[in-house]
């Protein structure tokens, strides 16, 4: 019998009997995915990376954790989590973040939420409360936050983080890496329909990027001896991320905050991503960005969520030869990104057939909607866009 087919009946037998199940047919013999998918998440491209800061006049002048000046309490514990013992430290302060639908702005309301805070929109010329944690969601790169006058602090991403703190205004609170250990950040989907029909293509595709990113990781490894190599891929950055001009020691520090991944561990497995992003459904179920309902957090993951292909090129399960022409869409200045990048000057992809024509976006809802409408074959965009894109339009329900 079909696989599809059976699979088909066992979904149908369990909707007959009452149970609850997804409304989506899932392919157990391989891990790709129902035609209804525009796209799918098929690997990572980077943890970690964005940081807390916090205005220099509010924090106490001393080394450690920092601590609130009008009341002595800290932000943090020892180990950088947060709870109701934290709570007078950021309470009544207005925090920038770079929009509803990031990873950042999740994690402040997390972060909240940890601390029995309130989390809500700053409106202007209100008076603050000491039971809630304001947010300001259009504070998007240093630039604005620099000249913002109303908020206290905020959370963002590299190489923006770094220009922040490198201004006498702001000063660093944390980075998310000490917060929010390993978190997920940046994901590569693709385009379902595309994959289905060029799974070859797809598989040398993140062959290319395996190799992008493992060339990366060695440069950052060895700075402090191939001191050369380091420097030419510094400077090959600050060409990619504008603001980052004619900054190589913000570039360098920016850089040592980020880590890049293609998948959880050199076998490729994606079952922590998975995790992370039914997490995910449901942190963004909290703070209400959702219009549509989502009943089951982990199925909705494992249908999104494809490690075939990674698998494949991990494996190097591909056939050489043959030309692949594919437009991959990117956040335009995105150092989150930089390894396709890295990967297109040194010729990874050429070696293996593959030509990419970089298609640029402003943020991820621009990449989301690059892969749904056929911009792009390939995204690179923050989980958060990317699930929200994807329930909102009723792609994958469960």
């Amino acid at each position: 019998m079909d696989n599809k087919l059976f699979v088909t009946i066992i979904v149908v037998a369990l909707v007959i009997a009452g149970v609850s199940t997804a409304a989506f047919v899932y392919n157990a013999e391989d891990d790709t995915t129902d035609d209804t998918n525009m796209f799918n998440i098929i690997a990572r491209a980077n943890s970690e990376g964005s940081g807390l800061y916090i205005d220099s006049n509010l924090v106490v002048d001393a080394p450690g954790i920092p601590v609130r000046k009008s009341n002595s309490v800290p932000f943090f514990d020892n180990n950088w989590q947060v709870s109701e013992a934290n709570k007078a430290a950021w309470g009544g302060l207005i925090f920038g973040t770079p929009g509803t639908s990031s990873i950042q702005h999740t994690q402040l309301a997390e972060l909240a939420s940890k601390m029995g805070l309130n989390f809500t929109l700053y409106s202007t010329n209100a008076s603050v409360n000491s039971d809630t944690l304001y947010y300001d969601s259009g504070v998007t790169n240093a630039g604005q936050a620099i000249s913002n006058t109303v908020i206290n602090g905020g959370i963002l991403w590299e190489p923006q983080y770094q220009l922040i703190i490198d201004d006498s205004k702001f000063q660093a609170l944390a980075l998310t890496n000490d917060v929010f250990e390993d978190h997920t950040c940046c994901v590569i989907a693709g385009n379902t329909e595309y994959m289905k029909g060029h799974t070859n293509a797809t598989v040398k595709f993140l062959a290319g990027y395996i190799e992008a990113v493992d060339s990366v990781n060695e440069i950052m490894a060895n700075r402090n001896t191939d001191v050369d190599a380091y420097n030419d891929f510094v400077s090959f950055v600050m060409t990619k991320v504008s603001a980052l001009n004619d900054k190589p020691e913000i570039t360098k520090k920016a850089l040592e905050n980020i880590t890049y991944l293609y998948a959880d561990d050199a076998q490729g497995d994606l079952d922590n991503l998975e995790s992370d992003i039914a997490q995910l459904v449901k942190n963004l179920g909290d703070i209400g960005v959702f219009k549509k309902s989502v009943s089951n957090p982990e199925l909705f993951a494992e249908e999104f969520v494809t490690q075939t292909y990674i698998k494949k090129a991990i494996d190097e399960d591909y056939t050489s030869g043959g030309n692949a022409s594919i437009k991959v869409a990117v956040i335009t200045g995105d150092i989150h990104q930089i390894a396709i990048h890295w990967g297109i000057h040194k010729g990874f992809f050429s070696d293996l057939g593959v030509t990419i024509d970089v298609v640029g976006s402003t943020n991820g809802a621009g990449v989301a909607t690059a892969l749904v409408n056929g911009e792009a074959t390939f995204g690179f965009l923050g989980a958060p866009p990317a699930t929200i894109t994807t329930i909102n339009s009723g792609y994958i329900t469960a």
